[in-house]
């Protein structure tokens, strides 16, 4: 259980690695002060995502943007949910970090293959190094609606909301561990953990992630 009155959590520096705490975006309105945490699967929200790592090479000029997604929200029980905010843990601080919720429609995509989610690309939406991305794109903001139903999200040609973190990164790179949704269901709140790791490369990313080596190649 976390508390569920929104705070500034403050960056935390050691000699090693900093370590950032954002809050995106402010909880929406009063619901008492505790909220329920969960991984995927196990609440009302589902992002349709398990646990593992991406890593987007660098390429020649920098600064550069690297945009993370596939986490596609959805309802588990199909009632409404109404999110309240997005917060995210940065071992290696991007220099900026921008929050979208991109929506496919069915008839999207029907039209093309590049309507699909988008799992890691150099770029920012809606256009990328190596493909377009269609959908309708807003910034995340409390009081957006997921009724997406993950039942009939699973079929062929459904549509689907998905997530996006879009990482401004400079020679550094960027790093984001952990990252958390709040959101409230049936007027009590939630929390949805995303247990991803997302790494921009970049002079500051270690070696291995979670013994994962990241960061071993070059952008093609």
């Amino acid at each position: 259980m976390i508390r569920s009155r929104a705070t500034l959590i403050l960056v935390a520096t050691g000699a090693a690695v900093a370590v950032a705490v954002a809050v995106a975006l402010l909880l929406g309105g009063p619901f008492g002060d505790e909220r329920v945490e969960h991984a995927d699967g196990k609440g009302p929200l589902s992002s349709q995502s398990s646990s593992g790592t991406t890593s987007v090479y660098a390429p020649k000029n920098v600064p550069w943007t690297a945009t993370f997604g596939s986490f596609l929200l959805c309802s588990a029980d199909g009632d409404p949910l109404t999110i309240d905010g997005v917060r995210y843990r940065a071992p290696v601080k991007p220099t900026s970090v921008a929050l979208k919720l991109r929506t496919v429609t069915p008839r999207m995509w029907k039209d093309t293959v590049d309507a699909g989610w988008i799992g890691a690309a150099v770029g920012q939406p809606p256009h990328f190094q190596n493909r377009e991305a269609p959908g309708h794109y807003e910034n995340v903001r409390a009081g957006a609606r997921i009724t997406q139903r993950c039942a009939d999200q699973k079929k062929d040609g459904a549509g689907f909301t998905e997530l996006l973190f879009v990482l401004g990164v400079g020679r550094q790179g960027g790093y984001i561990d952990a990252a958390w949704v709040d959101y409230h269901a049936g007027g009590k709140p939630y929390t949805l953990r995303l247990e991803w790791k997302m790494v921009a490369c970049g002079s500051r990313i270690p070696h291995t992630v979670d013994g994962t080596v990241v960061c071993d190649g070059r952008q093609s």
